[in-house]
Protein backbone atom coordinates (compact mmCIF):
# COMPACT_ATOMS: atom_id res chain seq x y z
CA UNK A 1 0.00 0.00 0.00
CA UNK A 2 1.28 3.74 -1.09
CA UNK A 3 2.39 5.81 2.01
CA UNK A 4 3.00 9.42 1.58
CA UNK A 5 6.61 10.10 3.51
CA UNK A 6 6.50 14.06 2.44
CA UNK A 7 3.82 14.99 5.89
CA UNK A 8 3.41 14.59 9.20
CA UNK A 9 6.50 14.22 11.78
CA UNK A 10 9.66 13.38 10.57
CA UNK A 11 10.65 11.33 13.48
CA UNK A 12 7.22 9.53 13.79
CA UNK A 13 7.52 8.59 9.82
CA UNK A 14 11.16 7.57 10.34
CA UNK A 15 10.60 5.23 13.22
CA UNK A 16 7.45 3.86 11.68
CA UNK A 17 9.20 3.18 8.53
CA UNK A 18 12.14 2.04 9.66
CA UNK A 19 10.89 -0.60 12.44
CA UNK A 20 9.31 -2.86 10.34
CA UNK A 21 12.72 -2.85 8.33
CA UNK A 22 15.07 -3.25 11.25
CA UNK A 23 12.55 -6.34 12.65
CA UNK A 24 12.96 -7.58 8.87
CA UNK A 25 16.51 -7.63 8.93
CA UNK A 26 16.80 -8.65 12.56
CA UNK A 27 14.80 -11.71 10.23
CA UNK A 28 17.47 -11.89 7.97
CA UNK A 29 20.31 -11.60 10.02
CA UNK A 30 18.70 -14.67 12.37
CA UNK A 31 18.58 -16.21 9.26
CA UNK A 32 21.93 -16.28 8.78
CA UNK A 33 22.75 -17.08 12.35
CA UNK A 34 20.73 -20.11 12.70
CA UNK A 35 22.72 -21.27 10.06
CA UNK A 36 26.33 -20.22 11.67
CA UNK A 37 25.09 -21.93 14.74
CA UNK A 38 24.20 -25.15 13.08
CA UNK A 39 27.16 -25.21 10.90
CA UNK A 40 29.42 -24.10 13.92
CA UNK A 41 28.08 -27.27 15.72
CA UNK A 42 29.49 -29.42 12.88
CA UNK A 43 33.24 -28.12 13.23
CA UNK A 44 35.68 -25.48 12.86
CA UNK A 45 36.39 -26.41 9.71
CA UNK A 46 32.66 -26.37 8.53
CA UNK A 47 32.08 -22.77 10.02
CA UNK A 48 35.76 -21.90 7.92
CA UNK A 49 34.12 -23.21 5.14
CA UNK A 50 30.71 -21.47 5.37
CA UNK A 51 32.46 -17.99 6.29
CA UNK A 52 34.83 -18.58 3.02
CA UNK A 53 31.45 -18.99 0.51
CA UNK A 54 30.57 -14.91 1.99
CA UNK A 55 32.51 -12.93 -0.38
CA UNK A 56 31.17 -15.23 -3.57
CA UNK A 57 27.45 -14.90 -1.56
CA UNK A 58 27.80 -11.50 -0.67
CA UNK A 59 28.75 -10.68 -4.20
CA UNK A 60 25.37 -11.67 -5.41
CA UNK A 61 23.14 -10.41 -2.47
CA UNK A 62 25.25 -6.38 -3.87
CA UNK A 63 24.38 -7.13 -7.28
CA UNK A 64 20.52 -7.85 -5.96
CA UNK A 65 20.78 -5.31 -3.72
CA UNK A 66 21.66 -2.62 -5.78
CA UNK A 67 19.33 -3.17 -8.85
CA UNK A 68 16.46 -3.04 -5.74
CA UNK A 69 18.01 0.31 -4.40
CA UNK A 70 17.74 1.61 -7.32
CA UNK A 71 14.08 0.50 -8.11
CA UNK A 72 13.05 2.39 -4.59
CA UNK A 73 14.83 5.19 -5.26
CA UNK A 74 13.41 5.73 -8.77
CA UNK A 75 9.73 4.43 -7.46
CA UNK A 76 9.77 6.80 -4.36
CA UNK A 77 10.81 9.71 -6.51
CA UNK A 78 8.27 9.16 -9.22
CA UNK A 79 5.62 8.83 -6.33
CA UNK A 80 6.39 11.81 -4.90
CA UNK A 81 5.90 13.57 -8.37
CA UNK A 82 2.78 11.70 -8.54
CA UNK A 83 3.52 9.36 -11.58
CA UNK A 84 2.36 6.10 -10.43
CA UNK A 85 2.08 4.69 -14.00
CA UNK A 86 6.25 5.42 -14.41
CA UNK A 87 6.83 3.71 -10.84
CA UNK A 88 4.79 0.68 -12.29
CA UNK A 89 7.05 0.48 -15.27
CA UNK A 90 10.24 0.26 -13.17
CA UNK A 91 9.32 -2.24 -10.84
CA UNK A 92 8.68 -4.28 -14.03
CA UNK A 93 12.07 -3.60 -15.61
CA UNK A 94 13.22 -4.07 -12.29
CA UNK A 95 11.89 -8.10 -12.00
CA UNK A 96 13.09 -8.74 -15.17
CA UNK A 97 16.66 -7.81 -14.64
CA UNK A 98 16.78 -9.88 -10.86
CA UNK A 99 15.55 -12.55 -13.80
CA UNK A 100 18.34 -12.54 -15.97
CA UNK A 101 20.84 -11.63 -13.41
CA UNK A 102 19.84 -14.92 -11.76
CA UNK A 103 20.17 -16.96 -14.50
CA UNK A 104 23.99 -15.55 -15.19
CA UNK A 105 25.27 -15.77 -12.00
CA UNK A 106 23.78 -19.65 -11.54
CA UNK A 107 25.74 -20.26 -14.90
CA UNK A 108 29.03 -18.58 -14.19
CA UNK A 109 28.71 -19.40 -10.72
CA UNK A 110 29.23 -23.27 -11.68
CA UNK A 111 31.94 -22.38 -13.99
CA UNK A 112 34.25 -20.12 -11.81
CA UNK A 113 33.61 -21.28 -8.38
CA UNK A 114 36.29 -23.66 -7.61
CA UNK A 115 39.12 -21.30 -9.18
CA UNK A 116 37.40 -17.89 -6.81
CA UNK A 117 37.41 -20.27 -3.65
CA UNK A 118 40.94 -21.43 -4.55
CA UNK A 119 42.13 -18.35 -4.88
CA UNK A 120 41.14 -17.13 -1.42
CA UNK A 121 43.69 -19.19 0.24
CA UNK A 122 41.72 -21.93 1.61
CA UNK A 123 42.91 -25.19 -0.69
CA UNK A 124 42.16 -27.49 2.61
CA UNK A 125 38.33 -26.50 2.88
CA UNK A 126 37.81 -25.67 -0.77
CA UNK A 127 35.76 -28.86 -1.72
CA UNK A 128 33.70 -28.48 1.38
CA UNK A 129 33.04 -24.34 0.36
CA UNK A 130 31.87 -25.89 -3.35
CA UNK A 131 29.36 -28.07 -1.35
CA UNK A 132 28.14 -25.11 -0.03
CA UNK A 133 27.99 -22.95 -2.76
CA UNK A 134 26.98 -25.29 -5.76
CA UNK A 135 23.79 -25.40 -3.94
CA UNK A 136 23.61 -21.63 -3.52
CA UNK A 137 23.57 -21.17 -6.98
CA UNK A 138 20.82 -23.68 -8.35
CA UNK A 139 18.63 -20.81 -6.29
CA UNK A 140 20.35 -17.38 -7.52
CA UNK A 141 17.25 -16.40 -9.31
CA UNK A 142 14.90 -16.81 -6.05
CA UNK A 143 17.16 -15.08 -4.26
CA UNK A 144 17.52 -11.98 -6.86
CA UNK A 145 13.88 -11.96 -7.02
CA UNK A 146 13.07 -12.21 -3.47
CA UNK A 147 15.48 -9.17 -2.98
CA UNK A 148 14.47 -7.05 -5.61
CA UNK A 149 10.31 -7.57 -5.33
CA UNK A 150 10.44 -6.42 -1.61
CA UNK A 151 12.73 -3.04 -2.46
CA UNK A 152 9.74 -2.50 -4.59
CA UNK A 153 7.50 -2.76 -1.74
CA UNK A 154 9.75 -0.53 0.42
CA UNK A 155 10.40 2.25 -2.19
CA UNK A 156 6.34 2.93 -2.47
CA UNK A 157 6.74 3.12 1.52
CA UNK A 158 5.49 0.18 2.68
CA UNK A 159 7.73 -1.48 4.85
CA UNK A 160 5.59 -4.02 6.65
CA UNK A 161 4.72 -6.42 3.65
CA UNK A 162 8.72 -7.14 3.47
CA UNK A 163 9.09 -7.94 6.63
CA UNK A 164 5.99 -10.46 6.85
CA UNK A 165 7.93 -11.75 3.49
CA UNK A 166 11.49 -12.36 5.57
CA UNK A 167 9.58 -13.84 8.33
CA UNK A 168 7.95 -16.51 5.89
CA UNK A 169 11.89 -17.24 5.10
CA UNK A 170 13.22 -17.00 8.13
CA UNK A 171 10.70 -19.44 10.00
CA UNK A 172 11.37 -21.99 6.68
CA UNK A 173 14.64 -21.58 7.28
CA UNK A 174 14.84 -21.99 11.31
CA UNK A 175 12.57 -25.87 10.35
CA UNK A 176 14.47 -26.78 7.27
CA UNK A 177 18.18 -26.39 8.76
CA UNK A 178 18.37 -29.23 11.26
CA UNK A 179 16.36 -31.60 9.10
CA UNK A 180 18.82 -31.02 5.99
CA UNK A 181 21.90 -30.89 8.22
CA UNK A 182 21.54 -33.42 11.25
CA UNK A 183 18.62 -35.07 10.52
CA UNK A 184 19.42 -36.48 6.85
CA UNK A 185 23.15 -35.88 7.67
CA UNK A 186 23.91 -33.48 4.67
CA UNK A 187 26.20 -31.28 7.01
CA UNK A 188 26.93 -28.11 5.07
CA UNK A 189 25.08 -29.11 1.96
CA UNK A 190 22.08 -29.39 4.22
CA UNK A 191 22.45 -25.23 5.57
CA UNK A 192 22.75 -24.61 2.00
CA UNK A 193 19.49 -26.46 0.58
CA UNK A 194 17.64 -24.91 4.04
CA UNK A 195 18.56 -21.56 2.37
CA UNK A 196 17.65 -22.58 -1.40
CA UNK A 197 14.34 -23.36 -0.18
CA UNK A 198 13.98 -20.68 2.30
CA UNK A 199 14.38 -18.27 -0.62
CA UNK A 200 12.25 -19.69 -2.54
CA UNK A 201 9.13 -19.74 -0.25
CA UNK A 202 9.91 -15.92 0.35
CA UNK A 203 10.42 -15.42 -3.58
CA UNK A 204 6.42 -16.78 -3.91
CA UNK A 205 5.39 -14.67 -1.13
CA UNK A 206 6.78 -11.63 -2.97
CA UNK A 207 5.01 -12.73 -6.23
CA UNK A 208 1.50 -13.33 -4.20
CA UNK A 209 1.91 -9.70 -2.99
CA UNK A 210 1.97 -8.58 -6.40
CA UNK A 211 -1.08 -10.75 -7.67
CA UNK A 212 -3.55 -10.48 -5.11
CA UNK A 213 -2.92 -6.58 -4.37
CA UNK A 214 -0.85 -5.87 -1.96
CA UNK A 215 1.09 -3.80 -3.58
CA UNK A 216 -0.13 -0.56 -4.87
CA UNK A 217 2.50 -0.85 -7.64
CA UNK A 218 1.50 -3.15 -10.46
CA UNK A 219 3.04 -5.64 -12.27
CA UNK A 220 1.33 -6.43 -15.83
CA UNK A 221 3.22 -8.45 -17.47
CA UNK A 222 0.89 -8.80 -20.60
CA UNK A 223 1.30 -4.60 -21.21
CA UNK A 224 4.77 -4.71 -20.38
CA UNK A 225 7.00 -3.03 -23.13
CA UNK A 226 10.74 -3.55 -22.35
CA UNK A 227 12.32 0.24 -22.88
CA UNK A 228 16.48 0.01 -22.21
CA UNK A 229 16.39 3.81 -20.92
CA UNK A 230 14.13 1.96 -17.66
CA UNK A 231 16.85 -0.17 -17.13
CA UNK A 232 19.89 2.61 -17.72
CA UNK A 233 18.28 4.74 -15.14
CA UNK A 234 17.88 1.91 -12.35
CA UNK A 235 21.14 0.65 -13.26
CA UNK A 236 22.49 4.33 -12.68
CA UNK A 237 21.80 4.39 -9.06
CA UNK A 238 22.08 0.55 -8.85
CA UNK A 239 25.09 0.10 -10.41
CA UNK A 240 27.16 2.43 -7.44
CA UNK A 241 25.07 1.21 -5.17
CA UNK A 242 25.72 -2.57 -6.17
CA UNK A 243 29.84 -1.63 -6.41
CA UNK A 244 29.91 -0.69 -3.21
CA UNK A 245 28.30 -3.50 -1.82
CA UNK A 246 30.62 -5.40 -4.31
CA UNK A 247 33.42 -3.60 -2.76
CA UNK A 248 32.54 -5.38 0.50
CA UNK A 249 32.70 -8.58 -1.16
CA UNK A 250 35.80 -8.02 -2.29
CA UNK A 251 37.24 -6.72 0.27
CA UNK A 252 35.96 -9.60 2.62
CA UNK A 253 37.89 -11.75 -0.05
CA UNK A 254 40.75 -10.07 0.88
CA UNK A 255 40.67 -9.85 4.22
CA UNK A 256 39.60 -13.45 4.46
CA UNK A 257 43.08 -13.82 2.60
CA UNK A 258 45.20 -11.59 5.14
CA UNK A 259 43.70 -13.63 7.83
CA UNK A 260 43.68 -16.99 7.00
CA UNK A 261 47.88 -16.49 7.26
CA UNK A 262 46.53 -16.23 10.93
CA UNK A 263 45.23 -20.10 10.69
CA UNK A 264 41.99 -21.47 10.28
CA UNK A 265 40.79 -20.05 13.69
CA UNK A 266 41.50 -16.52 13.11
CA UNK A 267 39.26 -17.32 10.05
CA UNK A 268 36.61 -19.08 11.98
CA UNK A 269 36.92 -16.26 14.22
CA UNK A 270 36.31 -13.83 11.41
CA UNK A 271 33.16 -15.89 9.94
CA UNK A 272 31.74 -15.46 13.04
CA UNK A 273 32.69 -11.88 13.67
CA UNK A 274 30.50 -10.78 10.48
CA UNK A 275 27.58 -12.20 11.83
CA UNK A 276 28.27 -10.14 15.13
CA UNK A 277 28.67 -7.08 12.98
CA UNK A 278 25.37 -7.51 10.98
CA UNK A 279 23.36 -7.93 14.48
CA UNK A 280 25.39 -4.52 15.66
CA UNK A 281 24.51 -2.64 12.05
CA UNK A 282 20.66 -3.91 11.71
CA UNK A 283 19.60 -0.60 13.12
CA UNK A 284 21.41 1.44 11.18
CA UNK A 285 20.43 -0.81 7.82
CA UNK A 286 17.03 -0.45 8.71
CA UNK A 287 17.26 3.19 8.99
CA UNK A 288 19.16 3.60 5.76
CA UNK A 289 16.54 1.71 4.11
CA UNK A 290 14.03 3.72 5.28
CA UNK A 291 16.02 6.77 5.00
CA UNK A 292 15.83 5.94 1.01
CA UNK A 293 12.19 6.47 0.00
CA UNK A 294 11.95 9.07 2.54
CA UNK A 295 14.72 11.10 1.10
CA UNK A 296 13.44 9.97 -2.58
CA UNK A 297 9.94 10.62 -1.69
CA UNK A 298 10.65 14.14 -0.30
CA UNK A 299 12.87 15.35 -3.76
CA UNK A 300 10.46 14.35 -5.87
CA UNK A 301 8.32 16.66 -4.09
CA UNK A 302 11.17 19.24 -3.76
CA UNK A 303 10.88 19.16 -0.10
CA UNK A 304 14.34 19.62 0.41
CA UNK A 305 14.43 21.29 3.68
CA UNK A 306 12.60 18.29 5.42
CA UNK A 307 15.12 16.12 3.40
CA UNK A 308 17.75 17.21 5.16
CA UNK A 309 16.38 17.18 8.61
CA UNK A 310 15.30 13.23 7.70
CA UNK A 311 18.70 12.60 7.04
CA UNK A 312 20.38 14.46 9.69
CA UNK A 313 17.78 12.67 12.37
CA UNK A 314 18.11 9.63 10.82
CA UNK A 315 21.77 9.54 11.06
CA UNK A 316 22.16 10.40 14.98
CA UNK A 317 19.60 7.63 15.65
CA UNK A 318 21.80 5.41 13.69
CA UNK A 319 24.81 6.06 15.51
CA UNK A 320 23.02 5.99 19.22
CA UNK A 321 21.45 2.54 18.20
CA UNK A 322 24.72 1.12 17.02
CA UNK A 323 26.46 2.10 19.76
CA UNK A 324 24.25 0.68 22.01
CA UNK A 325 24.89 -2.57 20.50
CA UNK A 326 28.45 -2.21 20.51
CA UNK A 327 28.31 -1.51 24.23
CA UNK A 328 27.01 -5.30 25.03
CA UNK A 329 29.17 -6.57 22.79
CA UNK A 330 32.49 -4.96 24.14
CA UNK A 331 31.18 -6.59 27.99
CA UNK A 332 30.07 -9.45 27.52
CA UNK A 333 32.66 -10.25 24.07
CA UNK A 334 33.23 -14.18 25.02
CA UNK A 335 29.85 -15.20 25.74
CA UNK A 336 28.57 -13.60 22.43
CA UNK A 337 31.61 -16.19 20.44
CA UNK A 338 30.95 -18.88 22.28
CA UNK A 339 27.03 -19.03 21.24
CA UNK A 340 28.98 -19.46 17.71
CA UNK A 341 31.82 -22.04 18.74
CA UNK A 342 33.80 -22.81 21.74
CA UNK A 343 37.27 -23.49 20.91
CA UNK A 344 39.54 -21.34 22.78
CA UNK A 345 41.12 -19.89 19.96
CA UNK A 346 38.64 -18.89 18.08
CA UNK A 347 37.35 -17.12 21.03
CA UNK A 348 40.78 -15.50 21.47
CA UNK A 349 40.25 -14.09 18.35
CA UNK A 350 36.79 -12.93 18.25
CA UNK A 351 36.89 -11.39 22.08
CA UNK A 352 40.03 -9.22 20.35
CA UNK A 353 38.11 -7.82 18.03
CA UNK A 354 35.02 -6.96 20.16
CA UNK A 355 36.88 -5.28 22.42
CA UNK A 356 38.82 -3.01 19.52
CA UNK A 357 36.22 -1.98 17.14
CA UNK A 358 33.03 -1.96 18.76
CA UNK A 359 34.62 1.42 20.45
CA UNK A 360 33.61 2.95 16.51
CA UNK A 361 30.59 0.94 16.28
CA UNK A 362 28.35 4.58 16.69
CA UNK A 363 30.38 5.99 13.40
CA UNK A 364 29.76 3.04 11.28
CA UNK A 365 25.56 3.85 12.06
CA UNK A 366 26.42 7.27 11.17
CA UNK A 367 28.53 6.70 8.13
CA UNK A 368 25.93 3.64 6.47
CA UNK A 369 22.69 6.04 7.32
CA UNK A 370 24.34 9.31 5.43
CA UNK A 371 25.03 6.69 2.40
CA UNK A 372 21.49 5.70 2.11
CA UNK A 373 20.25 9.77 2.12
CA UNK A 374 22.91 10.15 -1.10
CA UNK A 375 20.52 6.98 -2.61
CA UNK A 376 17.70 8.50 -2.00
CA UNK A 377 18.31 11.82 -3.33
CA UNK A 378 19.37 10.42 -6.67
CA UNK A 379 23.37 10.68 -5.54
CA UNK A 380 24.86 7.07 -5.59
CA UNK A 381 28.61 8.29 -6.18
CA UNK A 382 29.27 9.83 -2.19
CA UNK A 383 28.15 6.43 -1.39
CA UNK A 384 29.96 4.82 -3.43
CA UNK A 385 33.22 6.88 -2.01
CA UNK A 386 32.80 6.78 1.36
CA UNK A 387 32.12 2.74 1.10
CA UNK A 388 35.43 1.91 -0.76
CA UNK A 389 37.08 4.20 1.63
CA UNK A 390 35.78 1.84 4.44
CA UNK A 391 36.34 -1.05 2.94
CA UNK A 392 39.09 -1.32 0.64
CA UNK A 393 41.30 2.20 -0.04
CA UNK A 394 41.60 2.63 3.87
CA UNK A 395 41.01 -0.95 5.90
CA UNK A 396 43.64 -3.19 3.31
CA UNK A 397 46.90 -1.03 3.33
CA UNK A 398 46.20 -0.01 6.82
CA UNK A 399 45.33 -3.88 7.73
CA UNK A 400 48.77 -4.94 5.87
CA UNK A 401 50.88 -2.00 7.41
CA UNK A 402 49.70 -2.46 11.09
CA UNK A 403 49.75 -6.47 11.16
CA UNK A 404 52.90 -6.84 9.18
CA UNK A 405 55.42 -3.86 8.29
CA UNK A 406 54.45 -2.94 12.31
CA UNK A 407 54.43 -6.79 13.39
CA UNK A 408 51.05 -6.12 15.26
CA UNK A 409 49.60 -8.95 14.51
CA UNK A 410 45.70 -9.77 14.32
CA UNK A 411 45.62 -6.83 16.55
CA UNK A 412 46.91 -4.93 13.80
CA UNK A 413 43.78 -5.93 11.41
CA UNK A 414 41.68 -4.87 14.23
CA UNK A 415 42.88 -1.48 14.16
CA UNK A 416 42.93 -1.14 10.52
CA UNK A 417 38.69 -1.55 11.18
CA UNK A 418 38.30 0.76 13.41
CA UNK A 419 40.41 3.69 11.65
CA UNK A 420 38.41 3.00 7.97
CA UNK A 421 35.06 3.33 10.00
CA UNK A 422 35.99 6.67 11.65
CA UNK A 423 37.60 8.27 8.58
CA UNK A 424 34.99 7.53 5.92
CA UNK A 425 31.78 8.30 7.87
CA UNK A 426 33.31 11.56 9.04
CA UNK A 427 33.60 12.27 5.33
CA UNK A 428 30.24 11.37 4.51
CA UNK A 429 28.77 13.80 6.97
CA UNK A 430 30.69 16.31 5.05
CA UNK A 431 30.18 15.59 1.97
CA UNK A 432 26.38 16.07 2.66
CA UNK A 433 26.62 18.83 4.63
CA UNK A 434 28.09 20.71 0.86
CA UNK A 435 24.34 19.84 -0.02
CA UNK A 436 25.64 18.77 -3.80
CA UNK A 437 22.32 16.35 -3.86
CA UNK A 438 19.80 19.58 -3.68
CA UNK A 439 18.49 19.33 -7.16
CA UNK A 440 15.62 19.07 -9.21
CA UNK A 441 16.59 15.62 -9.82
CA UNK A 442 13.45 14.39 -11.58
CA UNK A 443 13.70 16.80 -14.36
CA UNK A 444 17.47 17.13 -14.00
CA UNK A 445 17.77 13.49 -14.92
CA UNK A 446 15.84 13.58 -17.53
CA UNK A 447 13.59 10.06 -16.46
CA UNK A 448 12.34 8.99 -19.65
CA UNK A 449 8.47 9.51 -19.88
CA UNK A 450 6.12 7.33 -20.52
Amino acid sequence: MRKDLTTGSVTKTILTTAMPLILALLLQTGFNIVDAIYVGRISAEAIAAVSLAFPIMFFIFAVAGGVGVGATSLIARYIGSKKFDKADNVAEHALLAGLVLGLLFTIFGFWLGRPLVVSMGADSIADLTLEYLNVIFIGTVFMMIFIIGNNIFRGEGDTKTPMKFMMIATITNIILDPIFIFTLGYGVKGAAIATIISNFFGFGAVMLGFMNGKSSVKIRPRHFKYDFKIIKKIFAIGIPSSLSQISMSLSLGVMMKIISTFGTYAVAAYGIIFRLDSIAILPALGLMMAVIPIIGQNVGAKKFDRAEKSAYRTAIMAGIFTGLVGLIFFSFPRLFISIFNTTPEVIGFGVLYLRTVTLVYAFIGIGISMGGSFLGAGHPMPALITTLLRVIILLIPLSLLLAFTFNLGILGVWLAVSISILASSITAIFWFRTGSWKKDHIKKENIPSM
